[in-house]
């Protein structure tokens, strides 16, 4: 279990990286077309259609990242509740849902992107633009955070539920009080 949790930490901050480079755009493609439109009048072509697919690569790519860090909202009301086998119980059933959840979005997404990439997709903006890529990188980072979820359910099972305030977020993120 070790390994697999080592490799879908490479994967997670593989992917958060990527998802940031993405942000990064966002924040500096966007504040340079603001720029051009008002000393030149005209937009940087691509920044808004590029910005569309950023926001995807953030939201699908930054998730399994997310997960790894805990940094999803949870109410854990009831669970707080639980000790021993019931909380683990309980929480490999929340985690297990969240992956079933997440593997019926990674099905149409996987469907969609074959389609996407057979007919290399793309849309008309003010330039045209290809989106093939975009849906295969949402399909990915859909079936990622299935497995890491999936595996979460099986350690949450297995292990339980590691304490925030004594296990600390993998990243060295603080976190707050889960509602």
């Amino acid at each position: 279990m070790s390994t697999i949790n080592t490799f879908l930490r490479i994967l997670s901050n593989i992917s958060g990286v990527v998802a940031m480079a993405f942000l990064a755009f966002l924040m500096f493609g966007i504040t340079a077309d603001v720029g051009s439109r008002a000393i030149t009048g005209n937009p940087i072509s691509g920044v808004f259609e590029m910005s569309e697919l950023s926001l995807v690569m953030i939201v699908f790519l930054g998730a399994m990242w997310a997960q790894d860090d805990r940094a999803h909202i949870r109410v854990n009301i009831l669970s707080n509740r639980l000790t021993g086998l019931p909380h683990r119980v309980a929480m490999a059933f929340a985690w297990g849902c969240g992956a079933l959840a997440l593997l019926m979005f990674a099905w149409p997404a996987t469907q969609e992107a074959i389609y996407s990439v057979s007919i290399w997709e793309f849309r008309w903006g003010f330039i045209q633009f290809p989106i093939w890529w975009t849906k295969v990188a949402l399909a990915v980072g859909l079936w990622l955070a299935f497995v890491q979820m999936t595996v979460h359910a099986i350690r949450a099972f297995l292990e339980g539920e590691p304490d925030i305030a004594s296990h600390g977020a993998p990243h060295g993120a603080s976190h707050g009080p889960e509602a």
